[in-house]
């Protein structure tokens, strides 16, 4: 369990690593899209946290998992607009020439969110969760690795 839970709050501090680089100077839709990357990292972060801590919160789970739900999926493809690559963009010019892959990562990210609410939701213990976390963190990497450029 312990092992799980350490990379799991690993994966998290990727996830909010990524999420913390400077916005300075986004405007309009870039603007957007970020805010709503760093609600999504400061909600893996706050249960990655939890989880490194041991003192299982399935209430600040399920929110965090209703948050990112509710950025990803077709909202989070949304914010990305053919040709919207505006400094300081991260978003690699791969999004909109693998569009379909882009979308389902999107669509994995707001599936494992969800799941990981309804775990929270239906009273599973803290270890199912943090393999929740886990697979939640690994949609969040896989699509970076794929769609954002590393600065």
């Amino acid at each position: 369990m312990k092992k799980l839970r350490v990379g799991s709050v690993l994966l998290a501090g990727i996830v909010a690593a990524g999420a913390a680089w400077a916005h300075g100077g986004a405007t309009g839709i870039v603007k957007e899209r970020m805010d709503a990357m760093s609600d999504i990292g400061g909600q893996m972060k706050a249960v990655g946290r939890m989880l490194r801590a041991g003192s299982y919160d399935p209430a600040l789970v399920s929110s965090a998992g209703a948050t990112i739900a509710g950025h990803a999926g077709k909202t989070l493809v949304d914010l990305f607009p053919e040709g919207s690559l505006e400094a300081p963009t991260e978003a690699s010019p791969a999004i909109w020439t693998d569009r379909a892959k882009f979308r389902a990562y999107s669509d994995e990210l707001q599936e494992a969110a969800r799941a990981m609410k309804q775990l929270a939701d239906r009273g599973a213990d803290m270890q199912e969760v943090a393999g929740a976390f886990a697979s939640l963190g690994g949609t969040c990497k896989t699509c970076h690795e794929a769609f954002r450029i590393k600065k």
